[in-house]
């Protein structure tokens, strides 16, 4: 059933643990990629599924899609707009931020139960959560149902954060974006390869195929909700037999004391309880805190307006240049392959030993103001709609990744500072839980806000202004985002001028840094002991 055991009482520079490292990274690697192709599936399907609801469903006045149209119509009429196809596009979006803002509600939730309960058991209850949803799908033959499976698939999906918190419980700071952009790189994939599985799926009558199920709600769309169904149950089994927990890892090879072993706010509040003396710990806490805040706003104005742009970029090229299905489909295809191969060739070389998360994450908000400046100006031909998606790709492939890591680094107790023993858990699963709570935020607002001015304003002038508020954002991250100290810079050039910059294998320079993080860690203590 995986190794549960055995791992915790050998040195950090054992080959067992090395091996625990690299399984750990290729089970949450698999498991997430599979997850979000069943999540992607249904993507290409909303405008589909709503026009089906609207045969069943759109007479009865005391239906849920009744009333929703008519709040939709209602909001498009204060628009100024006209056109069933808006009321389309914007009821897909509607239930598209339902789904984010229900993240929003509980990802801090989950964040802190995996904290007190573990990683592994968490993420496997919020699978079953999954399943149920997906099962309610299979048998939505109303919309109420359907709206049911989204409610609760949204308030139980935790793969994406726990698989965050659980690559960095098993990286040091060194390797911390590398192992990050795993996330990355399967996001990327599966939103290249779901979506099209989702229409593929839809050619099948899951009445011909399984004819004991006539006779029950099921719907055209039910054979590809069928099969996310099965990629869930999949990832389950798998999950079971080959996940460990990670939450103890570092903290249960280097042994340290109960206060260290909390985050620094943690900490600083222990401290602060026992000895008045010590309340100046409390500046640091606060310092904390201020970076968190800082990293929080910055992630919810970029997802704002990134997701909101990304969500009319479709619009865009049906406007523009009448495109199909198809060549909607090959267009977000090529941002997806692109975005993968910038965070296996760059993101995950490069962040941290070369390059730090913060200028990372301005060079990716720098690269979509210009990506969509020159959609909104310069994108009347095909060439320059493909050199604008390649922008917003490489924006894709850094700007999260490096947020997250400069997230997790305030959630250790000097894991970029002092003392490398404190590469622990504490309340990691919390901080990365808000973390992304308030990017889910930004990510259900954005869509609405982006329509209203596309509608209204066009789609030069609604590019164009976003544009600039990258641009703003670009000064915010150089002037409030944290950067790498003096400390931490001397270090990286040391390492670098060592030779120990190897970019071959990336897991295993992840082993490889976690062995140098124990040394150092050694050498420090020792360091304190003399003074």
């Amino acid at each position: 059933m995986g190794p549960r055991v055995g791992w915790k009482e050998l040195p950090a520079n054992s080959p067992e643990r090395q091996r625990f490292v690299r399984k750990t990274l290729t089970t949450v690697f698999c498991a997430l990629l599979i997850d979000i192709l069943a999540f992607t599936i249904i993507l290409p399907l909303f405008p589909r599924l709503l026009e089906h609801y609207e045969q069943v469903d759109g007479a009865n006045e005391s239906s849920t899609y009744f009333r929703m149209r008519t709040v939709i119509q209602s909001f498009r009429e204060m628009l100024g707009v006209s056109g069933s196809r808006l009321d389309i596009i914007l009821f897909g979006g509607a239930l598209g931020s339902l789904f984010s803002f229900l993240q929003f509600i509980s990802s801090p939730i989950i964040g802190q139960l995996s904290d007190k309960y573990g990683r592994r058991s968490v993420l496997l209850l919020s699978m079953l959560g999954n399943g149920v949803s997906m099962l309610l799908w299979i048998f939505s033959g109303s919309f109420t149902t359907f709206v049911w499976s989204r409610i609760i698939g949204g308030l139980t999906e935790g793969n994406v954060q726990m698989s965050i918190a659980m690559i960095s419980d098993i990286t040091t700071p060194e390797t911390r974006s590398r192992g990050l952009a795993l996330v990355g790189i399967a996001f990327s994939l599966g939103f290249t390869v779901g979506p099209p599985l989702g229409a593929y799926f839809t050619s099948f009558d899951l009445i011909e195929l399984i004819p004991h199920l006539e006779g029950l709600p099921i719907n055209r769309y039910s054979s590809p909700a069928l099969f996310a169904f099965i990629l869930i149950v999949i990832e389950t089994i798998y999950l079971g037999v080959s996940l460990p927990e990670t939450i103890n890892f570092r903290s249960s090879s280097d042994k340290p004391s109960p206060d260290a072993a909390a985050s620094p706010r943690r900490s600083a509040r222990l401290a602060n309880k026992a000895n008045p003396a010590v309340a100046s710990a409390g500046k640091a806490l606060s310092k904390t805190d201020r970076k968190l805040r800082a990293l929080n706003l910055i992630h919810f104005l970029f997802l704002f307006f990134f997701s909101g742009m990304e969500f009319t970029l479709t619009f865009l090229t049906h406007d523009r240049f009448g495109f199909s299905h198809g060549q909607q489909g090959r267009l977000l295809a090529f941002i997806g392959v692109l975005s993968a191969l910038v965070q296996g060739g760059y993101t995950r070389r490069v962040a941290h030993k070369r390059v730090h998360e913060r200028t990372l994450v301005a060079q990716g908000i720098a690269a979509c103001g210009i990506g969509l400046a020159i959609l909104g100006v310069q994108a009347h031909s095909i060439r320059w709609l493909y050199l604008g998606a390649a922008f917003l790709a490489f924006t894709s492939g850094t700007v999260v990744t490096g947020l997250t890591s400069l997230v997790s680094y305030e959630t250790g107790a000097g894991e970029k500072t002092v003392d490398a023993k404190a590469e622990e858990s504490g309340d990691r699963g919390q901080v990365l839980g808000k973390f992304r709570s308030i990017g889910q935020l930004g990510r259900s607002l954005g869509p609405i806000f982006a329509c209203t001015n596309y509608w209204i304003l066009g789609s030069s002038a609604a590019y164009s202004g976003a544009a600039v508020a990258m641009g703003v954002m670009v000064v915010l991250v150089i002037a409030f985002a944290p950067g790498p100290s003096k400390k931490t810079a001397l270090d990286d050039r040391v390492q670098q001028r060592a030779g120990n910059d190897d970019l071959i294998s990336p897991i295993s320079v992840t082993e490889g840094a976690a062995v140098q993080g124990s040394t150092t860690t050694r050498r420090v203590r020792g360091k304190s002991m003399e003074h």
